[in-house]
């Protein structure tokens, strides 16, 4: 392992962030990434294909400093296609040795082929514990967001969580730096202004604000392990959110921030609620009950209301804004349920969501508003849509929510590979093993 397959190499020069930025703003691509993995799986294949009567396989179970090392995992995938006795056929070849003098005189026996059944990982949970706490589980929409991807997916990251070596990687750190900013910056403006809401004539102060906020959250958002990378980042990240702030001004919105990381369904040590005009203590508000007995927590970046009690809400995103008509089909179901979380436990009726990017050649929201609420926001085309075309979208989304809810509490775990990275793929291919 480590060797064949061997390890991605990086692409020089640039991180993958940075790629996918100056892609979207430039037109320029940079290379395509190369799975290593498929390459050599193709060799792999090509290798074990030709034997027309024996074929060995040979790994090494230490290096030459007699450190362990482990096997690939093609040797398991071949392995997993015969009987546990297979294994019982292997040669060791001593630390040092040239060679193993009985290899002349060792002789193999036909392998017995597992029945096809037994070639498929059972992913099913059976442990009543478990099963139990599925059931009472609290979920995000994050976190349903992962398991309609990929439940095995879903399983390895919230129940399994092995540990990683690697520190967080930058766009995480920057948009928890981003979200902090901007929560102390809409504060600032309300506790000296008494409104929240960006205008052309108090931009400037907020962009004095959003300083004083990138300084003081810093500490808590590393934005890189290398030194050197951080004044570089610590800058593009202010002149992004100045741009906001300057974008938002312009658009004169006639709502008014009422809520900021509001949060829901968190217990009092859980960093739960921090909210703007009527502060009150963390896990005030309960979770959201979407019925059947599935509960959901979270933190709703933004929510913006009128004199009449109509609510938008607002999800902060790094650079992208998939458009409604991609909700559904790409799992991108946080808004939709932080409309209806918004209505149950406010008690106000939401008339709208967007996901707002922070980043990027466009800073358009991207979301529904229903057309007869009688707000008035600059939109997308299309975004704006008639009351039951946007009620038809949030329940959909909450069908789809209880879906996967019911699916777990089953412990109906199912690799879903085709979906469960980002472009595709396994993420965790040495755990799930699952290729279709």
């Amino acid at each position: 392992e480590g060797v064949f397959p061997t390890r991605a190499r990086p692409q020089p020069f640039l991180a993958e962030d940075e790629r996918r930025r100056l892609a979207e703003t430039a037109g320029l691509r940079l290379g395509e990434p190369q799975d290593a993995l498929a390459a050599e799986r193709y060799l792999f294949y090509a290798a074990v294909s030709r034997p027309e009567e024996i074929l060995y396989l040979s790994w090494h179970v230490a290096d030459d400093d007699g450190e362990p090392a482990s096997r690939s995992l093609f040797v398991d995938d071949v392995c997993d296609l015969f009987t546990e006795d297979l294994l019982e056929h292997c040669m060791r070849r001593p630390l040092g040795a040239a060679d193993v003098e009985s290899a002349a005189g060792f002789t193999v026996s036909a392998a017995v082929p597992a029945p096809a059944h037994a070639r498929e990982p059972d992913w099913t949970l059976r442990d009543p514990q478990l099963l139990q706490d599925l059931r009472e589980h609290v979920w995000s929409a994050s976190s349903m967001q992962v398991w309609i991807g990929c439940p095995v997916r879903w399983f390895v990251e919230r129940t399994l969580r092995p540990g990683s070596f690697d520190p967080d990687a930058e766009p995480l750190a920057r948009g928890g730096l981003a979200h902090a900013a901007l929560k102390d910056t809409l504060e600032g403006l309300l506790s000296e202004t008494g409104s929240a809401r960006l205008t052309l004539g108090n931009v400037a102060r907020a962009r004095e604000l959003l300083a004083e906020a990138l300084r003081s959250n810093e500490a808590d958002y590393p934005l890189s392990v290398a030194p050197e990378r951080r004044p570089g980042v610590r800058r593009r990240l202010r002149a992004d959110l100045e741009r906001y702030l300057r974008f938002a001004a312009e658009a004169d919105s006639p709502l008014e921030p009422s809520r900021l990381e509001l949060g829901f369904g968190f217990e009092p040590d859980d960093h739960g609620s921090a909210l703007a005009g009527e502060r009150g203590e963390e896990g005030d508000l309960p979770a959201f009950d979407l019925g059947g007995g599935v509960k959901m927590r979270g933190r709703i970046d933004r929510v913006d209301v009128n004199q009449g009690g109509a609510a938008v809400v607002y999800d902060y995103k790094s650079s992208f804004a998939p458009a409604p008509a991609k909700w559904i089909g790409e799992r991108n179901l946080q808004v939709a349920l932080y409309m209806r979380a918004v209505e149950d436990l406010l008690g106000v009726r939401s008339v709208g969501g967007f996901y707002q990017p922070l980043s990027g050649a466009d800073l358009r929201a991207r979301g529904v508003l229903e057309a007869d609420s009688g707000v008035q926001l600059d939109c997308v085309r299309g975004d704006v849509r008639e009351h039951d075309d946007v009620r038809e979208l949030l329940d959909e989304a909450l069908a789809q929510a209880r879906t996967a809810a019911a699916q777990a509490a089953s412990g109906a775990l199912e690799p879903r590979p085709r979906t469960c990275a980002f472009h595709g793929g396994c993420m965790y291919p040495t755990i799930c093993r699952c290729e279709r």
